[in-house]
Formats: C-alpha cells, sequence, structure tokens
C-alpha cells in the first residue's frame, strides 16, 4: 500500500467513525489504548500537561475523569494532587481501559485512585466533585443524547466546580469551540478559561450563577 492509499484509508475511516458515533455510543476500543496514551505535539492544548496545569487544583480536591481511558491525564494529575490530598476518580465504559490503568496505577504507586465501570448516563456516584475532566469524549456520544448526558454529569459536579472539556481536530469525535460552548449554555454554564487554537483546545465551563 503506498503512502497516499494509506492516507486515503486513514481519511476514510475518520470520516465513517464520524459519522456513526453521531449516532451509536462508540469509545475508543481498549486495543487502540497506545494511540491514545501519546501527547500529539501539533496539540498543545490537548497535551496532558497542559491540561493539568490549566486545572484549578486545591487541597483536598475531587476530580472526575470521565473516559479516563488507559489514564494518560488521570495518572500524572492523581500523582500531583496526592501532596495537596486530592483524589481522582476515572470513568470509563470499558472494563480493559480500567484494567489497563489500574496495572499502570499500581506499577506507579499511585494509590489516591478509584475507577468506576460505567456509562456516563447509567454512573453511580454519591458525592459531587470539584472538578470533571471530558478529553475528547463529548463526540463519543450520540448526538440526540449530548443535551441530557450532559445535564446528568452536571449533576455531578460542586456549585461552585468546573468542567473541563478538551478537544483535538486529529480525533474523529472532534466538536468544535462553538458548538462545546453552545450545548453548555443550554444546560446553564458559561466558559470562564480557555487555551488552544483551531487544531486543539481546553475550555473550562461554571455555572451562569457563579458568574454573577
Amino acid at each position: 500500500m503506498n503512502i497516499l492509499a494509506l492516507i486515503a484509508l486513514v481519511i476514510a475511516v475518520w470520516i465513517g467513525w464520524r459519522f456513526y458515533s453521531n449516532r451509536h455510543n462508540l469509545p475508543c476500543p481498549a486495543w487502540l489504548s497506545w494511540m491514545v496514551e501519546l501527547d500529539n505535539p501539533f496539540a498543545k492544548a490537548h497535551k496532558a500537561n497542559e491540561i493539568i496545569q490549566m486545572l484549578p487544583l486545591k487541597n483536598g480536591a475531587r476530580i472526575l475523569d470521565i473516559g479516563c481511558g488507559p489514564g494518560r491525564v488521570l495518572l500524572p494529575l492523581a500523582k500531583k494532587i496526592s501532596l495537596i490530598d486530592g483524589h481522582v476518580t476515572g470513568l470509563d465504559i470499558q472494563a480493559d481501559m480500567i484494567k489497563k490503568t489500574r496495572f499502570k496505577a499500581e506499577a506507579l504507586g499511585v494509590t489516591n485512585v478509584d475507577f468506576i465501570n460505567s456509562s456516563i448516563d447509567e454512573a453511580k456516584i454519591d458525592e459531587p466533585y470539584d472538578i470533571i475532566l471530558m478529553i475528547c469524549v463529548l463526540g463519543e456520544i450520540p448526538k440526540n443524547d449530548r443535551k441530557s448526558v450532559m445535564q446528568k454529569i452536571a449533576r455531578y459536579l460542586q456549585p461552585n466546580g468546573i468542567i473541563s472539556i478538551t478537544e483535538t481536530i486529529f480525533d474523529p469525535h472532534f466538536q468544535s469551540r462553538k458548538y462545546v460552548s453552545e450545548i453548555m449554555h443550554e444546560i446553564g454554564f458559561v466558559e470562564n478559561k480557555y487555551i488552544g487554537n483551531r487544531l486543539a483546545y481546553t475550555s473550562h465551563f461554571n455555572k451562569k450563577e457563579d458568574e454573577e
């Protein structure tokens, strides 16, 4: 297969995956975990360190990483907030992803983490979080369900907490900043922080009344 054929194949898969995921729940499969673990050099705002540095971390912070995958952000974040008695919960619909991440956490000696193996809308969460991370996750939710799922996610958040959403054009589930802002506005949130560009960005949202 020559390089042009390979590029055409990648583009076809990207378009097909994006089209299908608009109608069905289609998370990144566990066997592709090696791919989502990589920091793309062309997508700075998608890099784990950039996402973590942007977060308003406080003593005892409780963080929920929705669609945590193989722990690309979860594990370094957990190590960082272990110094301030923080805790991270990783939620993923795929048991194999959680198994991989738990194994790596144990190997690294990271103990301030726990995991929930569930879809977003069926998760059993008892206590609210200070920060909720959604890294290339919104587009995995079927389009007709996104608003109701985001409304449920908002109930997992402390009144003064934030939802951090990261997107990159290199992901087939990519959602534009304009679209994300619109759906967050519909559920009562406003953007209060942003870094990035058209290739990748991270936006923080809090409840509208927090801005008043």
